[in-house]
């Protein structure tokens, strides 16, 4: 009779190596035998999990370069699946709630104290998912057209752009750093912070991640 306990294998995909160990050493006192793949981006991660059985896939979300909703385009696109934990240090309702919709098996703050991180890891593995109460009963709040106020913009007062900041702001939506930006419409990298400054201001927004989730919810995207 064979009574080998299967070891618990995760990925980890954190840019930082700091943040990766901190994370495995979590997951040890869960299960002193687990066994770890980590990469540092997405596209990495991916081919790691292409051809193994991963019981949990944890996702640091804070990558300036390209912000939490460009995150997770890269991750719907990437072809991984299934028990995915995201980690961020920004609690942003409309990052939250996109993450829920696209099945996405939990969000945890990156202050969560220890034992709560212990406890929705648990969660996921036992099947379930764990997201704040806030947004899934925000749900219907953000599909209702009176949504884009807790932006501060609305629909009666779309912000006018050019036709190279549309360019720009699709290509942000898209998860594109500004180099990559930059290269695909031709124009230099300090031409495309520009653009992207004009945009903020125009949709009263603080941040590339905040403008993309105004304009997808004011329907300009």
């Amino acid at each position: 009779m064979n009574n080998k306990v299967k070891k618990m294998r995760v990925l980890i995909i954190d840019q930082f190596d700091i943040c990766r160990e901190g994370m495995k050493a979590i997951l040890l006192q869960m299960d002193e035998g687990c066994e770890f793949l980590e990469a540092d981006t997405i596209e990495d991660g991916a081919a790691l999990a292409a051809s193994l059985d991963l019981d949990l896939i944890i996702i640091d979300l804070d990558v300036p370069e390209i912000g939490s909703i460009g995150m997770l385009h890269k991750i719907e696109t990437s072809g991984l699946k299934d028990n995915i934990v995201l980690f961020s240090t920004l609690e942003d309702y409309a990052v939250m709630h996109k993450a829920y919709r696209m099945g996405i098996s939990a969000f945890i703050a990156e202050r969560t104290k220890k034992e709560i991180t212990i406890s929705v890891f648990q969660i996921v593995l036992a099947g379930g998912k764990y997201f704040s109460p806030e947004v899934i009963s925000g749900i219907p709040y953000f599909e209702s057209q009176s949504s884009t106020s807790r932006f501060l913009v609305t629909t009666e007062e779309a912000p006018i752009l050019s036709k190279r900041q549309f360019d720009v702001l699709r290509l942000l939506a898209e998860g594109k750093p500004n180099k990559v930006i930059a290269r695909e419409l031709n124009i230099a990298t300090g031409t495309v912070k520009v653009h992207i400054a004009g945009i903020l201001k125009s949709l009263k927004a603080t941040n590339r991640t905040q403008a993309v989730s105004i304009a997808n919810h004011i329907n300009i995207l």
